[in-house]
């Protein structure tokens, strides 16, 4: 570009701003609007990570070898038991990070691929952290005792395990011996369990345990049962209404 050139167009954007009377604007309006998009994208990352946990969970803790018990098809089984929520909470929340670091000072500087991949992978990192440490499914639980019909948009698992005329039956264990165990069903109804069943090295059947039954019905509020099995996380209220 010439120096006449470079004059000319130093002159029409004078120009321009004295004609149309524009002013700068305060840094102040850049450091919050870059802050708030940072702060909107380390949110959406988090939430990620949450929703991440929360999903493995679910998968690492659902009982995949059951569906046909239950009257199931396998992908009838995935469609109902996979909490759908999180995973479009993960389908969402991780690609809106990347957009809104894209929207910061700097953000342009970094390849998209770059940003994304770092985005999944650190999602995959802190929803596994908290997996692990417990936290995913502690915020499950809670979720789940505070929203109502929160396990109808997450997948209803409660009831799944409340069809001894299948052979699956869940409650908390009322009685005190070890052989019938007595239980009552997350329904309120009584059940006497007989049998010789295989039991989960984390069962202890203890009073006020909650256990999963694999079995058959032998009689009124009688199950003879086959495997005792250890309950993980809360109980859906109202499962099956």
């Amino acid at each position: 570009m010439d120096k006449q050139h470079e004059d000319n167009c130093i002159n029409c954007v004078m120009g321009r701003i004295k004609k149309d009377h524009l002013t700068p604007k305060p840094k102040w309006t850049f450091l919050f609007h870059d802050y708030s998009v940072l702060a909107i994208s380390l949110s959406a990352l988090i939430i990620g990570s949450i929703s991440f946990g929360i999903f493995l969970n679910t998968v690492l803790t659902n009982d995949w070898d059951i569906y046909q018990q239950a009257g199931r098809g396998f992908w009838e089984h995935v469609w109902k038991s996979l909490p759908m929520l999180w995973l479009i909470f993960i389908i969402i929340c991780i690609p809106y990070s990347y957009y809104a670091f894209s929207e910061t000072e700097k953000g342009y500087h970094y390849k998209q691929s770059m940003i994304i991949s770092l985005s999944i992978l650190i999602s995959l990192i802190l929803g596994t952290l908290m997996y692990i440490t417990g936290f995913a499914e502690d915020t499950d639980d809670y979720l789940m005792e505070t929203i109502p019909y929160y396990h109808y948009i997450t997948g209803n698992h409660t009831c799944l395990w409340l069809h001894p005329e299948k052979g699956l039956l869940a409650g908390m264990i009322i009685s005190s011996t070890t052989n019938p165990v007595i239980i009552v069903d997350f329904e309120g109804n009584q059940w006497v369990t007989t049998g010789v069943p295989a039991v989960a090295k984390d069962v202890r059947s203890r009073i006020g345990e909650k256990i999963k039954i694999i079995g058959h019905m032998v009689g009124n509020a009688v199950f003879e049962a086959s495997e005792f099995r250890h309950w993980d996380g809360s109980v859906e209220p109202n499962p099956c209404r």
